[in-house]
């Protein structure tokens, strides 16, 4: 009897074990929470990578959300970023959690630790197609199915190397897109860090915005002045263009006068320079020697193309008349000597 019963007892407590009713997690105890889990139960696997971390301790209904509870065997290190899909074996065989961390470091799960919403999922079964094909068949989409099949095939006729050739260029530029994805990501760095200093710099572009709005204001106040502004130069500049065409010929005639004599000018400036200085000083000094007297000193200008330059200078005999300007009055000051002719030998 007594061997009866402990066999009795040892068949329960196996069979408690087996359930997950007997004994803690010895490992990390962490919850999943999933919108459904289907035909999960309690001591499915928990994987990750295909090897089995874990077991399922527990399945609850809370709300709306089934809330699984995992025991991962010790030792074992889960990244907290890692999102729990239910899957299944095989075709028909048995579901289990596969945790598919998104990175490979920490931070790691802890005991007690939530698996949310937005990290679980479950995986498509094939029972699920098949339920969705048997509600097309049943609803009678099958012959819109049918049409649509035969529509493509119609408009696809004759163009299926139009097709492959468009494919292949969306293939090349994906590609492309692809070998360029880290100058994409820092152009679209450089505008975040141009949309932030804007944001940074609201204040500023918020006083220029203000102004602007009052110069519009000015200017669309302003328009009829403006306009006849605009009209009035318009009107010069029509006027400046008839001057400049009505005294084009006589400009050219006196430019072309002009030239020989400041390439005279030019080339006798040093001796030019140095005559004005004698004159100057001569001035100056002439009525000290000889008081009570004055000089009268006649400068003529002849033009270089004359060949007898200083025989003949009309200014210089009116000078020499003393009743021609009223009277001769001495004047030895330079600027008088510089604004008449002057009488030598060029």
């Amino acid at each position: 009897m007594l061997v009866a019963a402990a066999l009795t007892v040892t068949i329960v407590t196996s069979s408690c074990a087996l359930v997950g009713i007997a004994g803690e997690c010895d490992g990390t105890e962490v919850i999943g929470k999933f919108e459904q889990v289907g035909d999960l139960v309690k001591n499915s696997n928990v994987q990750s990578s295909d090897v089995v971390v874990g077991s399922v301790k527990d399945i609850q209904l809370e709300g709306w959300e089934a809330q699984v509870t995992m025991c991962l065997d010790p030792g074992e290190q889960i990244p907290s970023d890692v999102r729990a899909v239910i899957r299944t074996t095989s075709l028909l065989g048995e579901k289990f959690v596969d945790l598919q961390p998104q990175s490979l470091t920490g931070p790691y799960l802890e005991d007690g630790a939530i698996i949310g919403l937005d990290q679980t999922g479950k995986s498509v079964e094939l029972e699920e197609v098949f339920g969705e094909l048997s509600s097309i068949l049943g609803t009678g989409e099958l012959e819109k199915l049918n049409q649509f099949t035969s529509s493509q095939a119609k408009i696809l006729k004759g163009h299926v190397g139009d097709l492959r050739n468009v494919l292949s260029r969306l293939h090349s530029f994906t590609d492309t897109l692809n070998g360029r994805r880290g100058q994409i990501a820092a152009s679209i760095d450089n505008l975040d860090a141009v949309a932030r200093t804007i944001l940074s710099d609201s204040p500023v572009l918020t006083r220029f915005l203000r102004t602007f709005a009052g110069s519009s204001s000015v200017l669309a106040d302003q328009k009829d002045a403006l306009t006849d502004l605009l009209f009035a130069l318009d009107r010069f500049s029509k006027i400046s263009v008839q001057l400049l065409n009505a005294t084009e010929g006589g400009l050219n005639e006196q430019f072309a006068d002009l030239r020989p004599v400041l390439r005279t000018v030019v080339a006798n400036s040093e001796n030019l320079r140095k005559t004005l200085t004698t004159l100057a000083t001569f001035s100056d000094w002439f009525p000290e020697s000889m008081p009570g007297d004055y000089l009268q000193l006649d400068v003529c200008q002849a033009v270089p193309e004359m060949d007898q330059q200083g025989e003949t200078c009309p200014q210089s005999d009116q000078n020499d008349d003393p009743d021609a300007n009223g009277g001769t009055q001495a004047r030895n000051d330079l600027d008088y000597l510089l604004n008449r002719p002057v009488r030598g030998n060029g």
